[in-house]
């Protein structure tokens, strides 16, 4: 059960000030030139609350680029461990409030949530997720590229959020969807008051016209449902390949993608062990011993990461891996971006039923 209120803007930098008295306050920042990336904030007034949704995401801070797991002395007296072996755990345990999230990467981080939290569980994404609190901003003014609303993942969300704030204009609507959300509006609660009638009625008005917005309405399941039922051939995943850098943008500007490896480094210290992200676009990323790679071929790693996030997330998940923030389409500089793929499976499973 949702609990809503209503912040005024002048308000907005005292209470996030609050807030920074109990965790580090993480939101988007200007990085030298016109780059707006998510930093920890020392001044509350360098926030860019006008900003796009495909600024880079969040999900560094839940899940990192690097991310020393342990490290280990003691393996050689050279060290300086006299030979007396020494593990410490370096688990992130920081207590994070992050400001200024958009509704798609919140649909994200359910997504990694389903994934690092099942049955499986991952002990360092659980400790940075367990000390994250996110409060969401309502996208107002999509980007080009996004086509959440198809997907149900934003611009507005019904459930699943810990805070969202919709700009009113001189004002938020704010809503808590978790207990410890509303114990966090209610011990600042001089900060807020209650909603009035004109409140609903300008919050309903901004969720109209953000939709209205929208220039992408794309729904992936029509595709899906094409790649299930055998019409996209093994011609078509060459056609996209073939548009293919290898970069790994599409998987690294990501919200959802988790594919990662793990290294060892030595330093003076002793020994560092590291998990990096990665792609599975990559050549190298499934290589077994004996140097066998499963998908040597390019088509091959291409035709994956689609059927990952179109067929295999939904029969695991109940969801799409891909929760239309556009980001692949602003990184892919071959244009082979999951909207221009999936709007082109879906002609060609029309042209395949008229003929």
């Amino acid at each position: 059960m949702k609990s809503e209120w209503v912040l005024s803007k002048d308000h907005l930098s005292y209470w996030l000030r609050q807030l920074r008295n109990e965790r580090e306050l993480i939101g988007p920042l200007r990085d030298g030139g016109k780059d707006i990336l998510f930093r920890t904030v020392d001044m509350l007034h360098e926030i860019v609350l006008e900003c796009p949704s495909s600024l880079p995401s969040p999900k560094g801070f839940l899940f990192p680029q690097y991310e020393a797991m342990f490290s280990c002395r003691g393996l050689s007296l050279s060290d300086g461990s006299d030979g007396k072996r020494e593990i410490s755990d370096l688990r992130d345990r920081t207590r994070r409030v992050i400001f200024g999230v958009r509704s798609c990467d919140v649909s994200a981080v359910r997504l990694l949530d389903a994934f690092c939290l099942g049955k499986l569980r991952d002990p360092y994404y659980e400790e940075r997720r367990r000390n994250t609190f996110l409060i969401s901003l309502v996208c107002n003014n999509p980007d080009p590229t996004c086509f959440c609303l198809g997907l149900g993942t934003g611009p507005y969300l019904e459930e699943g959020f810990d805070i969202q704030m919709t700009d009113l204009g001189d004002r938020y609507f704010v809503q808590a969807g978790s207990p410890e959300a509303v114990r966090t509006v209610r011990a600042m609660n001089f900060f807020f008051r209650k909603p009035r009638k004109v409140d609903y009625e300008d919050q309903y008005e901004v969720f109209l016209s953000s939709k209205a917005r929208f220039r992408k309405r794309i729904n992936l399941e029509g595709p899906r449902q094409a790649i299930l039922s055998g019409k996209v051939g093994d011609d078509f995943w060459q056609e996209v390949t073939d548009r293919c850098f290898e970069c790994g943008g599409c998987s690294y500007s990501c919200p959802v993608c988790t594919c990662f490896t793990v290294t060892d480094r030595i330093n003076p210290e002793g020994i560092e062990r590291a998990r990096l992200w990665d792609s599975c676009m990559f050549k190298g990323f499934t290589r077994m011993a004996g140097g066998v790679l499963p998908n040597e071929k390019r088509v091959q790693r291409t035709k994956r990461w689609y059927y990952h996030k179109l067929v295999h997330y939904p029969r695991t998940t109940g969801k799409f891996g891909c929760v239309g923030c556009g980001r692949c389409a602003v990184a892919c500089p071959g244009k082979i971006d999951m909207a221009r793929t999936a709007t082109k499976i879906k002609g060609l499973a029309l042209k395949e039923e008229v003929e």
